[in-house]
């Protein structure tokens, strides 16, 4: 029996929302649309197992011989753009050539620049999937289509493909170390709610909570909300309740800069406390200083700095392997050690 087609028009009756507007949100277009509803959006049109229509899916398979596709949720930070210059310059000198594809954090788009890989019969993939990870349906397909395939950073449960990542555990463990032998007792751990379901971000939290347990103190972790308004949110509200904080854990380097707007906007504005941070994405986060910000900026004491330049390197040669070994190829799962930086 033939599978019925997925529409937008589906789409867009599932969601209760217009055809528009589905198609804006599943091509990356400007709209304006809250969070909640996006990921609605995108949610259903993976569930559905849609397959975007158009000249990139549609275009008839060409041979692209020996060529890698990197697909990256965000290409615009030094850890992304080690990884892709890394991953380039290896496969180059093997004789492959490297596209590479920006998500934007989409995972409709992701799915897109997927699907287009199939169609032009592209070597093999690695990727850095941003919400996809354990998507069943997702991972159905790219198993169907038998490309040699790799996962780094972010990572699904499924033993069929091949992960290199960072030892996440074991990273967040010493920082949050860090800081209890600085003296903290009271520390709250923040990820960002687009991390939530992650087995990266899973596994930093088990981190923090196993070294609190190791020293006996009780473990607080609130999720923060980048789109939303910061008074709207629970961590805003446990941020001004009598509980005091003395450390803060981000758990995303890019979150440092949302940190820094909520944290100005509660009463541990004008407190002392200090901050550890996973992920050097965007250090010394030059970005987001400014003349209002710069005395908490100056808290962050430990940092937990991934190894982007090893992580690439054995994403590359692992799918070059995979590419020459075929079949007979067995996925490789590896994890990288992360390195603590006290800036006090």
């Amino acid at each position: 029996m033939k599978k019925k087609k997925v529409t937008l028009d589906l789409i867009a009756d599932k969601a209760h929302v217009s055809k528009a507007l589905v198609s804006r949100v599943l091509n990356n277009k400007p709209v304006r649309v809250s969070e909640e509803k996006r990921e609605l959006i995108l949610k259903i049109a993976n569930q559905l197992d849609y397959i975007p229509s158009g000249s990139a899916a549609a275009a008839p398979p060409a041979n692209m011989g020996k060529t890698i596709a990197l697909i990256l949720p965000r290409i615009n930070s030094s850890f992304m753009s080690c990884i892709a210059e890394t991953i380039t310059d290896i496969a180059y000198e093997s004789g492959y050539s490297v596209l590479v594809f920006d998500g934007k954090e989409n995972s409709a788009l992701e799915m897109k620049y997927l699907t287009m890989c199939h169609s032009i019969k592209i070597s093999g993939i690695i990727i850095d999937s941003f919400s996809a990870a354990n998507n069943k349906t997702y991972l159905k397909k790219i198993a169907e289509w038998k490309i040699p395939f790799v996962f780094f950073d972010c990572y699904p449960n499924d033993n069929r493909f091949s992960i290199i990542s960072s030892k996440n555990k074991e990273g967040a463990k010493k920082l949050t170390e860090s800081l209890i032998a600085r003296g903290h007792k009271n520390i709250l751990n923040i990820i960002q709610n687009k991390s939530t379901l992650t087995n990266v971000s899973m596994e930093r939290l088990n981190g923090y909570y196993s070294a609190m347990d190791e020293h006996q103190l009780s473990g607080y972790n609130e999720i923060i909300y980048p789109e939303r308004d910061y008074q709207q949110q629970p961590i805003f509200s446990l941020l001004e309740s009598s509980k005091e904080f003395t450390a803060f854990i981000i758990q995303t380097g890019t979150d440092v800069k949302h940190f820094l707007h909520l944290i100005s906007k509660t009463k541990y504005a004008d407190k002392d406390f200090e901050i550890g941070v996973f992920d050097d994405f965007e250090l010394p986060f030059s970005k987001v200083i400014t003349r209002d910000n710069q005395n908490i900026y100056s808290k962050i004491v430990s940092i937990i700095s991934q190894r982007p330049q090893e992580i690439a390197s054995h994403a590359i040669n692992t799918l070059i392997d995979n590419i020459k070994k075929g079949e007979a190829f067995i996925p490789v799962h590896h994890f990288i050690d992360c390195d603590l930086i006290m800036r006090k």
